[in-house]
């Protein structure tokens, strides 16, 4: 803090309170604390703060609370849309229960994930979100039991301890959706473009293939590649193509099971020369702005409410794990050949 000349002007400390106020500062910490004291009392120590422009030392507190009032969110990559509507309700329930949050992106990097973790943990954070695989769930395991409740977002945990919960999609019924919807659209032909081993893009790839199958429309082993990259996108869509052409059955819909490759699935089909809807359908998982002005069709997650949700198990502290998996909603566009625009079907 400036004063009139330049220089620093010292901050008030909770002395300077119990000495304007007549107290001992063991009886300004009761006050600012909610503790008991007499009304002439509390209200000498408030006009003392008033005056003196005091602010309490939120790591001081924190100390003596043996944690701190801070939200940890660790994020496995910012560059899908889904976790920064995540975020914003993991911060909008913070606030309202004065806390601040502590992000950390991992950059889908495995050892930044349990560093990050662990970071956390030394933090005495209040709570922690995580969006990290399951190299991270011995810390966080650990972290439950000695107190903290934490969160698993976009999966679930195997035989969770008290106060480790998890927020996810029903996956499955994401993959069914985009079955049903392409078939609804006349397409026979689906080629899967997923990101690796994670459980959701399993789940999501076998609620597929499952609900093609229930149609008598065929899923083959070849007919999903994986780019872990946005720059393996293009390999993995020509191994689809080869594949198909060496089938004698071209493809009419490319389905892309993580909306972190959305922009590049669609952008190697273009580059082909691909017309979308006329030459192959395009279906994608999770909305974004740009979704709508290109006409894609989504299978939306509710990434805001999943992230209010995980906070508020934060806030509520309840002991007996939850597990709260969400729907997904099919937004229809026109990327499949459908004529409606802006419709939305849930299973």
């Amino acid at each position: 803090m400036n004063g009139p000349s330049g220089t620093m002007t010292k901050r008030a400390t909770v002395g300077d309170v119990a000495a304007h106020a007549g107290v001992s500062t063991a009886t300004v910490s009761r006050v600012l604390n909610g503790g008991a004291v007499t009304d002439a009392t509390a209200a000498k120590v408030w006009e003392a703060v008033a005056r003196l422009d005091y602010t309490p030392n939120a790591l001081t507190k924190s100390i003596f609370a043996g944690r701190s009032s801070t939200i940890g969110v660790v994020i496995r990559d910012l560059s899908s849309p889904f976790y920064l509507d995540l975020i914003r309700g993991v911060d909008e329930v913070a606030a309202a229960n004065d806390s601040l949050v502590l992000l950390a992106n991992t950059f889908r990097q495995v050892d930044r994930e349990v560093a990050q973790v662990r970071t956390m943990d030394e933090q005495r954070v209040r709570g922690l979100v995580v969006t990290t695989g399951e190299t991270t769930d011995g810390r966080t395991r650990r972290m439950a039991e000695s107190g903290t409740p934490c969160v698993v977002v976009a999966r679930t945990v195997r035989n969770p301890p008290p106060r480790l919960h998890s927020v996810s999609l029903n996956n499955r019924k994401a993959g069914r959706l985009m079955a049903r919807h392409l078939a609804g659209c006349g397409r026979s032909r689906v080629g899967v473009i997923t990101s690796g081993s994670r459980q959701s893009q399993l789940e999501r790839t076998a609620g597929l293939r499952r609900a093609l199958a229930e149609l008598g429309l065929p899923l083959p082993a070849d007919a999903v590649a994986v780019a872990e990259t946005e720059t393996e996108v293009s390999h993995a869509l020509s191994s689809l193509v080869a594949g198909a052409r060496s089938r004698g059955t071209p493809l009419d819909a490319i389905v892309c099971t993580t909306g972190r490759l959305t922009v590049a699935v669609h952008s190697a089909l273009t580059a082909r020369g691909v017309a979308i809807p006329d030459d192959m359908a395009f279906l994608t998982m999770d909305d974004f702005p740009w979704a709508a002005a290109l006409g894609i069709t989504v299978v939306a997650q509710p990434a805001y409410e999943m992230g209010r949700r995980a906070a508020e198990l934060i806030v509520e502290r309840l002991a007996e794990p939850v597990k709260h998996v969400f729907d997904p909603a099919l937004v229809a566009r026109t990327s499949c050949g459908e004529a409606r625009t802006g419709h939305s079907a849930r299973d």
